[in-house]
């Protein structure tokens, strides 16, 4: 009897958890779908980077956990609390606690095991379009086809039921140890206000804003000076923000009672007295609840713009430190066995050699003051290159070539520090090398190699026959040995890792003795110096798109579970009370409110009510973005900056907004079912 009563009740409320039951098949197709990628070996075959791929997720998958544990939990304690008189009947009917709590583990394990298969089908064909995705970044071929991991299935019902356990087990130690008193009033039992007079909520609502706003100022003491920054900061930023959160979150209901209810033209225009009397009672009594899915929310918004900015500034690093498929530096200029090397293993198109030349200062870099270079250019010299090979080399490219006078020479830079040095010499576009006066004719921005191998930033570009003057120079440079002479090549196909790991093995190594004070003792050492450099697109290529696949994917894996079981939690707040407005929406019909007022008076609270957790991680996300973004800014331009934070603001409301459609959708269909 009791399997037909459990089989009875769990089909009567599948109504009313059709967004619980579809976020926890979304949660079980995603670590469904990441396990599988985990426990593929053609992904893993992708680069050596890519080995650790499946680590990360094993890893994140507790963060998940965790979240799933969370949600879950809430969600039982409200079906426990929305049926808290129909079980307290059992017990006056002579059912034994431990029936009902069986009744009630049976039901759950039912939907649950129900979502596990629909999840696993679903995730089947969610890993084939994240495989294919992957597949596409690295440009290789793929077919979508089915296939079943019997490792990711044993993984995800590990995680799943084990979820599923731990939170029944404890359900059903609460339901033996609840009186009938307390199942019958369950459900008029809220969160307790933690601030009981309207006074204590005001001061903590202007703490809390005191606290939020120091966050984003300590911040800024990490970020603003990049070479010193400890992260100590960025840890007190984050206990402030989490505190400052809780406390805006007890406390904004009475700032909102005394912001408009105390105004007596606003408190009896139209709804406005019963909207938020509902908002403000709802406020007090999930205070903690919207506090902590707030705090989730900041931390989706500014870490999924922070994984963005990673993954632009290490493919833009690409762009401009990488404009030729092998670059080669070394400090005697013999270049004999590369090149051997590369003529071997590589489609050559162009190779060529050449020389960087070092000079004394010219004070070009109070070109980069006020700039997120400023701190980090600090080279006691600056590099010069001839203008034959410097047109030789944009031949290459493809870029056009360049003419110089005599006296004139150009900035070649980087391209975020191409508006900086154009504005630098409108004033200052005199400068002197090898004793000899020269005006800057003008910047080039184009993508030049210019991240440590054609000189840190920039460097400047001279007439050929100025070389011989600098070259007799007495100037040595403070660095063990230099790479002042170089080897580039285009080459018809990206190179592989192989090809960069055969290169490399060609490097010459000096043993240099070093003395330092170790453990108060002066001490002598031995270092290996390399005599040279080696660097291949498709190697960093290969890297970067390692480094990207695992951010982005497991940045999206985290955020969209954590919005979906945020959301979940929300809608079903709303409309597990949705049976408690019933009669207060009944009165408002009777007072004379027509139908549509009606509806736009339930859009608004659950608007609001949504809409309330968003407040605050969006302002702070937007100035912590930037304040962060200062140690991108060397690769990655504002407009870029602008473009992350509006993706992920925009991913993130449309997948929430869809949560908040579905919820207005059920509790409008709840309200009329009354009326």
């Amino acid at each position: 009897m009791l399997g037909k009563l459990s089989l009875r009740n769990a089909k009567r409320q599948a109504k009313d958890y059709v967004i619980y039951f579809m976020t926890i098949v979304m949660a079980v197709a995603l670590l469904f779908s990441f396990n599988s990628i985990a426990a593929s070996s053609d992904i893993a075959e992708l680069s050596s980077s890519m080995k650790s791929f499946s680590k990360a997720i094993m890893g994140i998958n507790l963060v998940v956990v965790f979240v799933m544990v969370w949600l879950i939990h809430y969600t039982m304690k409200f079906m426990l609390e929305k049926r808290s008189k129909e079980f307290g009947t059992y017990q006056i009917l002579g059912i034994e606690k431990k029936d009902i709590a069986n009744i009630f583990i049976a039901e759950n394990l039912l939907i649950g095991m129900i979502a596990f298969v629909v999840g696993s089908v679903v995730g089947t064909f969610m890993y084939q379009i994240f495989t294919s995705i992957i597949m596409n970044l690295f440009a290789q071929p793929y077919q979508i086809s089915i296939a079943f991991s019997w490792e990711a299935v044993k993984t995800t019902a590990l995680c799943f039921f084990g979820i599923f356990a731990l939170v029944l087990f404890k359900v059903r130690r609460k339901i033996k140890k609840t009186k009938v008193h307390d199942l019958l009033y369950a459900e008029k039992q809220n969160e307790n206000n933690h601030i009981q007079n309207a006074k204590g909520n005001v001061i903590l609502f202007m703490i809390s804003v005191i606290l939020l706003l120091g966050g984003l100022w300590v911040l800024n003491l990490d970020y603003s000076n990049p070479v010193q920054m400890t992260g100590k900061n960025t840890t007190i930023t984050i206990v402030l923000w989490i505190v400052g959160i809780y406390m805006f979150y007890l406390s904004i209901s009475s700032f909102i009672v005394k912001r408009y209810l105390e105004n007596r033209t606003r408190k009896y225009k139209k709804n406005n007295l019963f909207l938020y009397r509902n908002l403000t009672s709802k406020i007090n009594t999930m205070s903690a609840t919207l506090g902590t899915i707030a705090v989730l929310f900041a931390f989706i918004m500014v870490g999924g713009n922070v994984a963005l900015l990673m993954n632009g500034m290490m493919n833009n690093e690409i762009e401009m430190g990488y404009p030729f498929e092998i670059m080669v530096s070394s400090v005697d200029g013999d270049f004999s066995k590369y090149k051997e090397y590369i003529q071997k293993n590589a489609k050559v198109l162009d190779m060529y050699e050449y020389r960087l030349y070092n000079i004394p200062k010219t004070n070009l870099e109070k070109g980069l003051d006020g700039t997120t270079f400023q701190d980090r250019y600090d080279m006691g010299y600056e590099n010069v290159l001839g203008l034959t090979d410097y047109n030789h080399l944009r031949k290459m490219l493809g870029y056009d070539i360049i003419s110089l006078e005599e006296n004139e020479a150009i900035i070649q830079c980087m391209k975020t520090a191409e508006k900086p040095f154009e504005d630098y010499i409108q004033k200052n576009n005199k400068i002197e090398i090898a004793e000899k006066q020269m005006t800057v004719k003008d910047v080039q921005g184009d993508h030049f190699a210019q991240i440590s191998f054609n000189g840190y930033v920039y460097c400047i570009v001279v007439p050929d026959s100025l070389l011989e003057e600098i070259a007799a120079l007495d100037f040595e440079v403070e660095e063990y040995y230099p790479d002042d002479y170089k080897l580039v090549a285009t080459t018809q196909e990206t190179t592989t890792e192989e090809f960069y790991q055969g290169l490399s093995d060609y490097i010459l190594y000096d043993e240099v003795e070093n003395t330092a004070e170790i453990d108060g003792k002066e001490q002598t050492y031995k270092i290996n110096i390399p005599l040279g450099n080696v660097m291949t697109k498709g190697n960093r290529t290969s890297q970067v798109k390692s480094f990207y696949t695992m951010i982005s994917f497991l940045a999206f894996y985290v955020a969209l579970i954590f919005v979906m079981a945020t959301a979940t939690i929300l809608a079903i707040q709303q409309l597990s009370d949705s049976e408690k407005y019933k009669y207060r929406y009944e009165l408002l019909k009777k007072l004379g409110m027509d139908e549509s007022e009606m509806n736009q008076t339930i859009l608004k609270q659950i608007l609001f009510y949504f809409a309330l957790p968003m407040l605050i991680p969006i302002l702070l996300s937007i100035p912590a973005v930037f304040i962060v973004a200062q140690i991108f800014t060397v690769a990655v331009t504002i407009e870029e900056i602008w473009r992350n934070m509006a993706l992920v603001i925009g991913i993130f409301i449309f997948v929430y907004g869809i949560y908040f459609v579905a919820t207005n959708i059920q509790f409008d269909r709840n309200i009329n079912g009354s009326r």
